[in-house]
């Protein structure tokens, strides 16, 4: 199964969102960062660079291991929960 978390940092804040498609984390994100600046007292668009809203989107399998937004590769695609439960069990 795949989520989308949608990511964004300012100076003093870090965001995120998570939804089932990319397009709707994003728009989710988009949402609470207009709701923060409404909160804040922010220009409208206190996000924006440019053109662009910078908010990133990074897709995600469930039962994975990520290391700055990537898959921990291992050896022989083994899972990595099993790993876990039979090195607790030889503890």
């Amino acid at each position: 199964m795949k989520i989308y978390k949608a990511y964004y940092d300012s100076r003093n804040f870090s965001f995120e969102a998570f939804a089932e498609t990319k397009a709707k984390a994003h728009a989710i994100l988009l949402a609470g960062l207009k709701e923060h600046g409404r909160q804040y007292n922010c220009e409208p668009d206190w996000f924006m660079y440019g053109d662009s809203d910078c908010i990133e989107v990074v897709e995600y399998v469930l039962g994975k291991a990520y290391r700055d937004c990537s898959v921990i590769k291992i050896k022989d695609h083994k899972d990595l929960f099993e790993i876990h439960k039979k090195e607790n069990q030889n503890a």
